[in-house]
């Protein structure tokens, strides 16, 4: 058969439209087998303008979608957050950068005390000497380390919190006392500060710490966690019994 009596047979087979045409291309543009030959459809295509527009614009539309939906902006987000650095420091707050600095100037007031300087500190005959002030020394930069340990990981602040809290209550009793029999100086009482305020940004660097999402590599290695049915992420607790336990 030649070409001329092929294309009238299609012609007489298939009454292509607007409407039919259209249904075609969507199909062909999806890469699915269209409702009619393609050669009718390029017939009224040659024919009709509105067509051949309507034809461009949802060619366009499907090349757009397809570059959302292919892997490579989704690869170059992930390259460019691999990228950023995370160091202990990364997205730190002024509740830790204030125990930082506060952490930096007990551990200055040890390195002090160490190279010989006694701060107010009593060490006559009778009170101990030089080991009294190597204990305050060592308790001053382990307070002072602590608080800057805490500082860059906030993980360690609710225990640092908790004692520096009760320190800082034991050692207010006792600078008041000492301060109404006149048995302590100004500049030791002001040597204390930095134990006070270490409490104080401990327990707010705890606060926040708490109340701040999971990281989101944290949640990703949770959704990376394949659960029984009816389980969920989280931690619990009392659901472990012992082997050697009565039946009953």
């Amino acid at each position: 058969m030649g070409s001329g009596n092929y294309r009238r047979a299609i012609r007489d087979d298939y009454n292509v439209n607007c409407d039919v045409a259209r249904e075609a291309l969507s199909a062909r543009i999806d890469g699915e087998r269209e409702p009619v030959p393609a050669a009718r459809v390029d017939e009224h295509l040659e024919g009709c303008a509105e067509c051949r527009a309507w034809r461009e614009g949802v060619a366009a539309q499907a090349a757009a979608l397809r570059g959302l939906a292919s892997p490579a902006p989704v690869a170059a987000v992930t390259a460019g957050s691999s990228r950023r650095v995370r160091g202990p420091l990364a997205g730190i707050g002024w509740q830790r950068c204030a125990l930082l600095v506060v952490g930096l100037a007990q551990s200055a007031v040890g390195a002090a005390q160490a190279v010989g300087l006694q701060l107010g500190l009593h060490t006559g005959p009778h009170t101990g000497g030089g080991h009294l002030l190597n204990e305050s020394t060592a308790w001053t930069l382990a307070i002072g380390l602590a608080m800057v340990a805490a500082a860059l990981r906030p993980v360690l602040a609710a225990g640092l919190a908790a004692v520096l809290s009760a320190f800082t209550v034991v050692l207010a009793g006792y600078v008041v006392a000492d301060a109404l029999a006149e048995a302590v100086t100004p500049e030791r009482v002001m040597s204390h500060l930095p134990i006070l305020l270490g409490a104080v940004f401990a327990a707010l660097v705890w606060r926040h710490a708490a109340s701040s999402p999971p990281s989101p590599d944290h949640a990703q290695r949770q959704l990376e966690i394949d659960l029984p049915p009816n389980a969920s992420h989280g931690r619990r607790r009392g659901h472990l019994w012992p082997t050697d336990g009565s039946a009953a």
